[in-house]
């Protein structure tokens, strides 16, 4: 999964794009309104969200399996002057902070990335350990309304290699279950970011 990403981010530093997802903002609006101040990024890819959320005055970490990934939105900081605590880790190792870090986390495709269900398990479990008391959680994933489910070679029941990616899809009562013995679910809605259907998941620690 990682050499995918590195090769990814080697040709192209944009291959997000160059603007915040739509998702940061509509997150960032409500972050502002809860009086979030420390943020945890999961996955920070290209880093167009984090640079964002950085800039709108939040204190930002973010961790990212990709070295490639990491180096590259170091390189963005520093010629922008923004400081953010950034870190190469694997997260199915668990989330490298002590408990209670963060007022909320966010992670935008993150988690439908080739993750086994007892490696999804523990990545709720690990965030909500490193949450305040009442946290948000806020992400998206790939929804099974997505034009691509079940289109493409299968990997196992929920997640489809789709042009040389292996892409977990998730229905509403899947989100559900994996987060049900930590986080109480605000609200899920759908959203569309091409070429992606998207679940977009706002949830607070129990």
């Amino acid at each position: 999964m990682t050499e995918i990403w590195d090769n990814v981010y080697s040709r192209d530093e944009s291959f997000f794009g160059e603007n915040p997802s739509h998702f940061a903002v509509i997150s960032f609006s409500d972050f502002n309104k809860q009086r979030v101040k420390k943020l945890l990024e999961l996955g920070c890819g290209q880093g167009t969200d984090t640079i964002y959320f950085a800039s709108n005055d939040l204190e930002v970490s973010t961790l990212d399996s990709s070295s490639v990934a990491i180096k590259n939105l170091e390189r963005k900081l520093t010629e922008k002057n923004i400081s953010i605590h950034t870190r190469h880790f694997d997260a199915r190792r668990g989330i490298p902070f002590s408990n209670n870090s963060f007022d909320a986390i966010y992670a935008h495709m993150f988690f439908n990335m080739q993750f086994t269900d007892d490696e999804l398990k523990f990545l709720f479990s690990e965030s909500s350990r490193v949450l305040k008391n009442h946290g948000l959680l806020y992400f998206s994933v790939r929804s099974n309304k997505d034009q691509l489910y079940n289109t493409e070679k299968k990997i196992d029941s929920n997640i489809h290699e789709i042009n040389g990616f292996q892409i977990r899809f998730f229905s509403k009562s899947q989100i559900k279950f994996f987060l049900s013995d930590y986080f109480e679910i605000k609200n899920i809605s759908e959203d569309y970011e091409e070429p992606a259907s998207l679940y977009l998941v706002f949830c607070y620690k129990k």
